[in-house]
């Protein structure tokens, strides 16, 4: 079912899917995952099922778990407009909300693409949120954080709100630089860290991807999906790993 949740800028969009098998644990409450799909690849985005209902319905049922689909603000219907950290402030309000909810005492989050990079954020410094899922992880940003225009064109050009005001979208490189997935690992601690990789990925290499997780020091869990490209969210071997990845963290 479509949801709001109460965000910084307003009220943010949300699909939530919940399992009538509901798995729960003594003290628990309900186990939880949330989704950040990130930046659209639709273009335009009218029409598109940005919640990626049908993966979150299967996700849920196959699992067991509460999942919820955010769009953050500037998506669609979402309020407020896109910045790198109000997105990261979108996830922790979606995160209050499901705690608030059900009880529950902590959080698995995943996030796609930019969104990875969002989402190894919170959970780096969100006491709630135990472990993040991270697929096909866009984690060098220093291209961005250099000319923030072109993730404002890149955002502008699936049809996100973005700020009005040049100086706004220039103050994005110092949110850009706080996001750095490095610095974001420095803060990890003993939480759980998945990875997953397409092989013949070309927007990230998996030469880059292996690269930055031995430099991080985070001993992430890490698949690399042979013939896999940047678009792994269809892919059932995506699925099927982070199914299991869940289950060892009920």
């Amino acid at each position: 079912m479509e949801i709001e949740i109460d965000g910084k800028q307003g009220a943010l969009r949300g699909y939530l899917s919940q399992s009538g098998s509901k798995v729960k644990h003594a003290g628990q409450g309900s186990q939880i995952l949330i989704f950040n799909f990130g930046i659209p690849v639709a273009k335009p985005i009218a029409g598109t099922d940005l919640f990626h209902k049908e993966l979150v319905e299967r996700i849920s049922n196959q699992s067991g778990w509460t999942v919820l689909s955010i769009l953050c603000s500037g998506i669609d219907g979402s309020a407020g407009r896109f910045s790198p950290m109000g997105w990261c402030n979108d996830v922790v309000s979606a995160v209050k909300y499901l705690i608030g909810e059900d009880e529950a005492k902590s959080v698995l989050i995943a996030g796609y693409d930019f969104a990875a990079s969002i989402c190894l954020y919170v959970a780096s410094r969100c006491d709630f949120v135990r472990g993040v899922a991270t697929i096909s992880p866009v984690f060098d940003l220093s291209g961005y954080s250099a000319k923030p225009q072109l993730l404002a064109s890149r955002a502008q050009a699936v049809g996100i709100k973005i700020p009005s005001k040049a100086s706004d979208i220039v103050a994005w490189s110092q949110q850009l630089d706080d996001l750095d997935p490095a610095k974001s690992a420095e803060h990890f601690g003993s939480k759980q860290w998945l990875v997953i990789h397409g092989r013949d990925d070309e927007i990230v290499t998996d030469v880059d991807l292996k690269e930055f997780l031995t430099v991080s020091g985070v001993a992430a869990e890490a698949h690399t999906l042979t013939a896999g490209e940047h678009q792994l969210i269809s892919d059932p071997r995506m699925m099927a790993i982070l199914l299991g990845w869940m289950e060892r963290n009920n």
